[in-house]
């Protein structure tokens, strides 16, 4: 275990724990009064919060992210596609996001497995900003997913949706297993990418269509020229990169087919030439040799932003103000062991606080509506 490493997770998990407890939980009965001032209030914590690991990250390892191609625009109900590298591509996609979106503010979601939701702290903060999380049980990951969705539209919370076509990171297992997918329906090997699953894509497309919820969908492409942490373990042992690359390109909602076995073969297309961009990418520790990338497109190395490191102050402030309050007062320590047990008792009792906010918004609407 390398120190830089451990100082990271040390931090970042630190910085979990105490927003979870002093900032997040403290919101929840507006919750009951006013679910949108309460989506806004959650989506501008966790936003803020996402600046921390990227600081974090440049200060501990000199971290830096080259993007190219479009800007997000944070004002775009969207959906993200991102190939998923390693098993800690979500850490570098929050620098991504930061340096990617103009203006620099977004509301990120992510659809994940349900497992992940009964991590302590670091799940219920994403229960808190409402991540989609799947079971891979369709009837029941449609019916969970179409529910949140129909929330969010009707509290007016414009998200960008980031989805992991792939469903699971590329190693070497994982690439067999899709290439033998491949072979069986007459597909091309893949060495960069694992072949993409269309069902929940052609959906949450459907789907937020239908809700007026999409303006565009994102295509992501992460690569990393030196250093690749495959898992937890490296990145303990600080084996962090020195560069990430983030490669973005936006289509118009009017740009993608309408019918579902057209949406489902322009994701494998999309697929297609994400391939053959990691392969050239693989080659030239770049982006920019690509034929897609204008030069008036491109953001290298910008330096550090006055807003990263306010972030910075503001979590160390919360986190020592957590440890002071913590070993200080028992009244805190009550109010974190309550926080514990309820948030507990939604990840497994439930299906999670993501859930229980819908139920509880659709319950109030309908007793107004007899009221």
């Amino acid at each position: 275990m390398e120190w830089r490493g451990f100082a990271y997770f040390l931090l970042w998990y630190l910085s979990i724990i105490s927003g979870f407890l002093t900032i997040c939980c403290p919101t929840i009965p507006m919750m009951f009064v006013c679910p949108c001032t309460f989506r806004f209030v959650i989506g501008i914590i966790f936003s803020v919060w996402e600046m921390y690991p990227t600081i974090l990250m440049r200060i501990l390892f000199n971290t830096r992210f080259v993007m190219t191609g479009d800007h997000i625009n944070p004002l775009d109900g969207a959906l993200l596609l991102m190939n998923h590298r390693n098993r800690l591509d979500w850490n570098f996609l929050w620098g991504g996001i930061f340096y990617g979106a103009k203006p620099q503010a977004h509301k990120l979601k992510m659809v994940l497995k349900s497992a992940l939701r009964h991590i302590p702290f670091a799940g219920w903060v994403m229960q808190l900003s409402g991540f989609l999380y799947i079971q891979r049980r369709w009837d029941h990951d449609q019916s969970s997913m179409e529910k949140q969705l129909k929330y969010f539209s009707d509290v007016k919370d414009v998200n960008q949706i980031l989805l992991f076509p792939e469903g699971t990171d590329l190693s070497l297992s994982n690439i067999e297993k899709s290439n033998k997918y491949a072979e069986k329906h007459n597909l091309l090997n893949y060495k960069y990418v694992l072949h993409p699953k269309t069902t929940g894509f052609v959906f949450l497309v459907d789907t937020m269509r239908k809700n007026k919820q999409l303006r565009a969908v994102y295509d992501l492409t992460i690569g990393y020229p030196d250093l690749l942490p495959q898992n937890e373990i490296d990145a303990l042992c600080g084996v962090f990169p020195k560069n990430v690359h983030f490669h973005i390109e936006r289509y118009d909602e009017s740009e993608l087919p309408t019918t579902e076995d057209d949406l489902k073969l322009w994701l494998i297309d999309i697929w297609k030439r994400k391939e053959k961009r990691l392969a050239n990418f693989t080659a030239t520790s770049s982006f920019l040799s690509s034929p897609q990338v204008s030069l008036d497109k491109i953001v290298i190395d910008e330096p550090i932003h006055n807003a990263l490191y306010l972030a910075l102050i503001f979590w160390t402030l919360v986190q020592c103000m957590f440890i002071y309050c913590i070993v200080t007062s028992l009244l805190f320590q009550c109010w974190c062991l309550l926080c514990c047990i309820v948030f507990f008792g939604f990840s497994f009792v439930e299906d999670g606080f993501q859930m229980f906010e819908v139920k509880l918004y659709n319950h109030l609407r309908n007793y107004k509506k007899q009221t």
